[in-house]
């Protein structure tokens, strides 16, 4: 049989769904060539770009798109059909990232105003196994990571210690989420919240009203750790989860709002675009709410 009408095995399968690092124009897919050759200087060394394929989302398929880190911006094009669109985003205008995973399937979504003045979010799909291609991107937008002092970092990740006991999971997540030097000014963990809808007997159905999350902040971002709603739920525990950093100087104001059911919503203005963001919290919370609003105030001036 010709090798090119071969049936492909499940490993090739899988690694065709691979995102890669394009490192010529040559290598360009053809769907972006037209929309990529205006950003290309044949003088200069090549932009980092990565490929992200079309892959098996969680509840659809998934677009191609195409990345590019240039000019002090970072491009994404989306190709659906017969259909390109593109978002370039300045770096000085991207106000949050968020990164997540569940098992194979992870995802970067960017948030900000372009260089036309729209506001924007664009999300790119990928295999876990290729999450290193988008760290560059990440970290353009993070502290940047260095080697922190051993003690120093030692004496940050300590005030996680808490999470043992409740969630272990959320533990090792805010260790990790640390980027070099930080200093940990704040933390507030959030068990899932439900609230009954019928009580059958000595039984009560609930509704979950927001699932586990984790408030961080640093002197330099605020940092929010959640369970996404789309993962599984096994003996109380999801797979994955999702980090959404924020940088100090993109938050314009935060408020906290009692909700009719006695819960408590921390809500954020992000700047350029004037972005909102919400998180709901237990009434119980409301102290350490306040302490985290006041040192977050306090950073911004």
């Amino acid at each position: 049989m010709d090798s090119q009408l071969a049936p492909l095995t499940g490993a090739r399968q899988t690694m065709l769904a691979w995102s890669q690092v394009i490192e010529s124009f040559e290598d360009i897919p053809a769907p972006f060539k037209n929309a990529f050759e205006p950003i290309w200087d044949e003088k200069r060394p090549f932009p980092y770009t990565v490929f992200a394929p079309s892959i098996a989302g969680l509840r659809h398929k998934t677009t191609e798109k195409l990345l590019c880190d240039h000019n002090g911006s970072i491009t994404v094009w989306e190709h659906n059909g017969d259909h390109l669109t593109v978002n370039t985003y300045p770096i000085e205008q991207i106000t949050d990232i968020e990164v997540g995973y569940i098992l194979l399937f992870s995802w970067i979504t960017i948030s900000g105003v372009t260089k036309t003045g729209e506001p924007a979010s664009s999300t790119i799909e990928f295999n876990t196994a290729t999450t290193r291609y988008f760290i560059p991107f990440v970290n353009k937008l993070r502290p940047a990571p260095i080697d922190a002092i051993p003690h120093v970092q030692s004496t940050e990740r300590a005030k996680f210690d808490y999470l043992e006991r409740q969630d272990f999971k959320f533990m090792n997540f805010a260790i990790d989420s640390l980027a070099g030097d930080e200093k940990v000014l704040h933390t507030l963990w959030q068990p899932k919240m439900t609230r009954p809808i019928l009580k059958l007997g000595q039984r009560a159905l609930e509704r979950t009203i927001a699932l586990a999350h984790l408030a961080i902040l640093t002197d330099k971002e605020l940092i929010m750790i959640q369970d996404d709603e789309r993962s599984r739920e096994n003996r109380g525990v999801r797979y994955g989860g999702k980090w959404q950093y924020i940088a100090l100087r993109h938050i314009k104001t935060v408020s906290l709002q009692e909700q009719s059911d006695k819960a408590l919503l921390l809500s954020l203005t992000l700047t350029p675009g004037e972005r909102p963001l919400s998180f709901l919290f237990a009434a119980q919370q409301q102290q350490s709410l306040i302490q985290l609003q006041d040192k977050l105030e306090a950073l911004l001036g």
